[in-house]
């Protein structure tokens, strides 16, 4: 990531970082969570219009979760 942010994607990024912070803290850290994190962090950075990205991933999880019938945080 060379590319200078904009200061939506910083925030973001921020925000996102922050709460994988605190999820590790409070011990649900491990290398799945960190790789999707980096992943979301990287889509966010390369997306021309950070804001729009963040609602396109969060309208797949939506849809994802509505197929599978599963509830949000991956519990089964």
């Amino acid at each position: 990531m060379t590319a200078t942010l904009s200061a939506d994607a910083n925030r973001i990024i921020a925000q996102l970082r922050a709460g994988q912070a605190a999820g590790t803290a409070a011990g649900l850290g491990s290398p799945n969570w960190d790789a999707f994190h980096d992943l979301l962090v990287e889509l966010i950075a390369e997306a021309p219009d950070p804001k729009a990205r963040v609602c396109e991933i969060a309208d797949l999880l939506t849809s994802h979760r509505a197929r599978t019938g599963r509830p949000v945080g991956g519990a089964r």
